[in-house]
């Protein structure tokens, strides 16, 4: 068995990470701004990025590092936030950079997630790791954040980028954005509906940061996107479908979108088509290849 480190454990897919790893019996540490959290069979350990602080004692003897800290980007992006984004990504890097260096014997691979807003929107081309970042602010944040991530490699670890795409995960995310939306009948393509969504199913991507940190995958991004991108309208009429709820026409267009999120509605509008060849080519394997089956599983006694 193994040690797992976990930052940003207690959002939705560090939840399942978590849930995993116990599952197969691995020993699990977090680290947490909180200093009273209490999770059972769960090592807890208190840093707090921002001023720089860590328990070394988390990464001491650890196997692997997966790095999942980051404040959201599904809030309204005002000037402040946007800098808060930008800060608790490298922030909570530089501490563990620091905080790896000082270690004895630390661990053999870091796997970060990173995202697909890396490279920006384009309704034509399908996007591969090799492919040069967008000029947009996603695509600079993400840029940057992995300059950060990549300096978590050391002398005998990896380091790994997972370029997320849209989790699948029932109230989280843009799914939890859409979920109520569909069920009240009030869905509807968003913008032009004809934007692609590469989306990934929150246990294959919770498998997709462990099957990365204990295989030897070289270091390097890779996408974590399922196999199947669908345009807007296709996965909201099937979003539809699997809650057995109408879809509601015209969408919604865009400027209307812009005014209720502010620059935020970038997440809502831009287009991405994203290859997991890579990934896949390794030997990864996923439980949720489609969006119909991904749905069912989510959404199974609805």
């Amino acid at each position: 068995m193994s040690v797992f480190v976990i930052t940003g454990a207690t959002g939705s897919v560090g939840k399942a990470i978590v849930a995993q790893l116990q599952a197969a019996q691995h020993t699990v540490r977090v680290l947490s701004t909180r200093k009273n959290l209490v999770w059972n069979g769960v090592e807890v350990y208190h840093w707090n990025p921002a001023a720089g602080q860590i328990d070394t004692a988390a990464l001491e003897g650890a196997d692997h590092l997966i790095h999942l800290a980051g404040a959201t980007v599904s809030k309204r992006w005002t000037a402040r936030y946007k800098q808060a984004i930008m800060d608790s990504r490298v922030q909570s890097t530089q501490t563990l950079i620091d905080a790896l260096a000082k270690v004895s014997k630390g661990p053999k691979s870091a796997v970060s997630a990173s995202a697909i807003g890396y490279y920006g929107s384009d309704f034509e081309r399908t996007m591969v790791e090799t492919d040069a970042p967008a000029d947009d602010y996603l695509a600079n944040v993400t840029k940057f954040w992995e300059s950060y991530t990549q300096k978590l490699a050391g002398e005998g670890r990896r380091s790994i980028q997972l370029r997320v795409g849209i989790v699948l995960d029932p109230g989280a995310g843009v799914l939890g954005q859409l979920e109520p939306l569909a069920k009240f009948g009030l869905a509807s393509p968003l913008g032009s509906g004809k934007q692609w969504m590469s989306w990934i199913h929150v246990e294959d991507l919770a498998r997709m940061f462990i099957y990365a940190s204990d295989t030897e995958l070289p270091s390097g991004a890779y996408n974590a996107v399922a196999s199947e991108p669908l345009q807007n309208k296709a996965f909201t009429k099937t979003l539809c479908h699997v809650l057995k709820r109408p879809m509601i026409l015209p969408p919604a267009p865009g400027f209307a979108l812009k005014l209720v999120l502010g620059e935020m509605a970038t997440l809502a509008l831009m287009s991405q088509k994203v290859s997991n060849a890579k990934i896949v080519d390794s030997g990864f394997t996923f439980h949720y290849p489609e969006l119909d089956g991904a749905l069912k599983n989510l959404y199974a006694g609805e």
